[in-house]
C-alpha cells in the first residue's frame, strides 16, 4: 500500500482516511493477504506523510455536532486488521502522518525520516488515538517531552527510542520493511500475532490478571490447527503452512475486552 498524493507531500485528507479504512478492512478479511506493508510513493524519500492537509475540506470543520476524528478511525482500522502491518516511513512525517502509524506491528524508517507531534504548535491536541499508543511505545517522559516542545526531530533521536524497530539509509526502508512482512508471512501464525498484539494493548491490569487470561487463551491456541502445524512442522524440520484465521481460528474469548462502537459519530 502506498499513499500517493505526491503534489500535497501525501498530506492527510478525509478521502485518503477513507480509502485506507477501506483497504484495512478488505485485506483483514481477505485470506491471501498474510501481512501488509504500508508506504509512501514519494521516490525522493522526503515524505512519508506531511501531516494534515489544511488546504483541503475535513468533515471536522463542516460545523456538525457529530464528528469522530478522522485519524483515530484509522489507526483503529489498523489496530483491529487481523493482519501483521508494517510501515516503511521512506520520509518525513508529522502530525497525522506518524500518528496514524503508532497502532501498526513494526515501523522501519529511514535515517534520514523526520517526525514531529506538532499538534501544540497548531494549537491543536494528540489525535489518531496517540495518547493511547504513543507513551507505550516510547514511555510516558519522553512522550511528554514530544507533545510539550511539539518539536520536529530526527527519526535516530532519543526522545523517539522505541517508535521504530530498524533505522536505515533511504533506500533501504521499503526493501527492508518487505522483507520483514515476507518473512512473517512464510513463518508466522498471522492468529498468533494478532491475539498477541491484543495481549499488548488490550492488557490486564495486574500480573495475576495477566496470568488467567494468557492460560484461557493458551489453552485454546494449543489445540488449534496453527499450534498442531507449528509443532509439527519444527519436529520435522519443515517450513510452516500456517492456515488459520481469525474469522475460524480465534480463541473463543477472543475479544476478551469490551467492545465499543467507534464507528458512530459522537456528538459535541
Amino acid at each position: 500500500m502506498k499513499l500517493d498524493r505526491l503534489s500535497a507531500h501525501q498530506a492527510f485528507t478525509d478521502q485518503m482516511a477513507d480509502s485506507l479504512i477501506t483497504a484495512y478492512d478488505m485485506m483483514s478479511s481477505d485470506p491471501r493477504v498474510r501481512a501488509i506493508v504500508l508506504t509512501s510513493a514519494d521516490t525522493t524519500n522526503k515524505f512519508f506523510c506531511a501531516g494534515m492537509d489544511f488546504n483541503a475540506e475535513h468533515r471536522q470543520n463542516s460545523g456538525e455536532k457529530m464528528y469522530l476524528d478522522t485519524g483515530g478511525q484509522v489507526s483503529i482500522a489498523m489496530q483491529r486488521c487481523t493482519k501483521p502491518i508494517v510501515v516503511a516511513i521512506n520520509g518525513a512525517a508529522v502530525g497525522v502522518g506518524i500518528t496514524m502509524t503508532l497502532p501498526a506491528n513494526i515501523r522501519v524508517a529511514s535515517k534520514h525520516a523526520k517526525c514531529g507531534f506538532v499538534f501544540g504548535r497548531r494549537g491543536l491536541c494528540m489525535e489518531a488515538c496517540s495518547s493511547f499508543f504513543l507513551p507505550r511505545l516510547v514511555g510516558t517522559s519522553r512522550a511528554m517531552h514530544l507533545i510539550t516542545t511539539g518539536a520536529v526531530y530526527p527519526a535516530s533521536h532519543k526522545l523517539l527510542d522505541g517508535l521504530f524497530s530498524e533505522i536505515v539509509e533511504p533506500e533501504q526502508v521499503v526493501p527492508t520493511a518487505l522483507k520483514i512482512a515476507d518473512d512473517i508471512a512464510a513463518n508466522v501464525s498471522i492468529v498468533s500475532v494478532k491475539v498477541m498484539k491484543d495481549l499488548i494493548f488490550h492488557d490486564p491490569r495486574s500480573p495475576e490478571e495477566a496470568n488467567l487470561l494468557e492460560s484461557k487463551i493458551f489453552h485454546d491456541m494449543v489445540r488449534g490447527k496453527d499450534a498442531q502445524e507449528g509443532v509439527q512442522s519444527f519436529l520435522i524440520k519443515r517450513q510452516p503452512e500456517f492456515k488459520g484465521t481469525m474469522e475460524e481460528d480465534a480463541p473463543r474469548m477472543w475479544p476478551w475486552w469490551t467492545s465499543v462502537d467507534v464507528k458512530a459519530e459522537i456528538s459535541i
